[in-house]
């Protein structure tokens, strides 16, 4: 009886070895749609200290672009989505295919007195290089979590650039700016892992390769803050379906932001 018991005790270790090597074997895409959850949509407002200032002819019209919503869909653009351990979990485990972080910098220009894009993400290890096609100099500087990501201003010339090196994951984006023309505003997110992602004009967004799982889904925008106010700093659950292609989906629907 005593080498029956073991032989079924080693099956099922077994079992349970075969069962978490297919787990973490098994991957899929996550997708939304986030949307705006006002009753009238906002529309992006030219910013007036632009005609006062001395670079004003070279700026043009520049807009507020704090919320862009789409009027056919209520679709909103710009919002940073991204996966984080349930409470109490284990790191985010990542796809084979996406281990290393890539090497090809993320860019963002000055072209007419507005960052272009406006909110980027980068992870671990990428560099952030602030060109400036512009005709007059701008700066570019950088406020985070000092404890993390020190604050930085670096002039940048007409046709010049600068890169950032070195900057590191924290909780919320890095806010971006300009010294010399104020009204400036964009934002930067930093990860240690790939699952990330900012919303298209219809407010979609996918993020692929996710390991299979119960984990939290953040949702923030530089207005409205997290989805979900105070309780959506800690993300909001989801069960990723998975499989060994990384084929399958888990379609969230509608994400309703609230002003």
């Amino acid at each position: 009886m005593r080498y029956v018991l073991v032989g079924m005790l080693a099956g099922l270790l077994a079992a349970a070895g075969a069962r978490t090597v297919r787990a973490a074997d098994e991957w899929g895409t996550v997708k939304g749609k986030v949307v705006f959850a006002g009753s009238s949509v906002p529309e992006p407002k030219e910013i007036k200290a632009v005609k006062a200032h001395k670079d004003a002819a070279a700026c043009g019209n520049v807009l507020d672009l704090g919320w862009v919503v789409n009027k056919k869909n209520k679709g909103v653009k710009n919002v940073v989505v991204w996966l984080i351990p349930a409470p109490g979990g284990n790191p985010v485990p990542i796809h084979p295919d996406l281990k290393e972080a890539a090497k090809k910098p993320v860019e963002l220009d000055q072209p007419h007195c507005a960052f272009i894009p406006r909110v980027l993400t980068l992870r671990k290890g990428q560099n952030l290089v602030a060109k400036n096609s512009a005709a007059v100099a701008h700066s570019i500087s950088w406020t985070g979590n000092p404890s993390i990501n020190p604050a930085g201003n670096v002039i940048v010339a007409p046709g010049g650039q600068h890169v950032i090196k070195d900057l590191k994951p924290q909780k919320l984006p890095i806010r971006l700016g300009c010294s010399i023309h104020p009204w400036m505003t964009g934002w930067a997110a930093v990860f240690d892992h790939p699952y990330y992602a900012v919303t298209d004009e219809d407010g979609n967004f996918e993020i692929k390769l996710a390991p299979a799982g119960k984990y939290h889904l953040m949702v923030w925008q530089e207005e409205a803050g997290y989805l979900g106010g105070a309780k959506g700093s800690k993300g909001h659950p989801v069960t990723i379906k998975g499989n060994a292609k990384g084929t399958a989906a888990t379609d969230l629907g509608k994400l309703e932001l609230k002003p």
